[in-house]
């Protein structure tokens, strides 16, 4: 089979609050969302024959009308939510550090600002969500989560000493094949053009 991991659509930035942080999709997400839903439809990653999303707002309006455009229920794991989970900050990114490493050394090292995080079980919960959508019965499922959950996923395929970050742009899709042997291999990262062409 194969994984078509996408990365939600871009949402509102939320600071100083006090409540965990699961902001809605801009306006300009939710038109990105619609591109992306009339890109799948329209059969460019091939036939998705499933779609599962995190249970974090952005990730879950953005694979909405993905699944009205195909006709499928959307299912939801909390395992596919984002490192930020419960966290009540949203919206620093990368180009907020001196230098993108810097970000990435951060990450890497269970920091982001004043919030902390376990590297190390976020990647097993990552994986563990992921490969659990790999044993279903279909040939091509969309799983719409996050960044980090799509960087922890592609550490685990590669097999990288340790964790690995990446920025993957919104809506864009990287495609993992999937064997029932346990091989995986990664497709492609990053597809985007489908964004540009409306």
């Amino acid at each position: 089979m194969e994984l078509l991991l996408v990365r939600h659509a871009q949402p509102e930035h939320v600071h100083g609050g006090t409540e965990p942080a699961d902001p809605p999709l801009t306006a300009g997400g939710e038109e990105q969302a619609r591109s992306l839903a009339k890109a799948v439809a329209a059969g460019t990653f091939g036939l998705v024959d499933a779609v599962v999303s995190s249970t974090m707002r952005r990730a879950r309006q953005t694979a909405e009308p993905v699944v009205q455009a195909l006709g499928l229920d959307l299912r939801t794991d909390v395992r596919l939510c984002e490192l930020d989970l419960g966290w009540t900050t949203y919206g620093t990114g990368v180009e907020d550090f001196p230098r993108r490493r810097d970000a990435y050394a951060e990450m890497n090292a269970g920091r982001w600002g004043t919030n902390r995080y376990d590297p190390a079980a976020f990647s097993e919960r990552v994986r563990a969500g992921v490969e659990e959508v790999a044993t279903t019965a279909v040939d091509r499922a969309a799983i719409v989560c996050h960044g980090g959950v799509i960087s922890a996923y592609l550490a685990h395929v590669l097999r990288t000493a340790g964790p690995m970050f990446l920025t993957p742009d919104h809506c864009s899709v990287t495609r993992v094949l999937v064997e029932p042997d346990g091989y995986r291999e990664v497709l492609s990262v990053n597809e985007s053009l489908h964004m540009r062409q409306g």
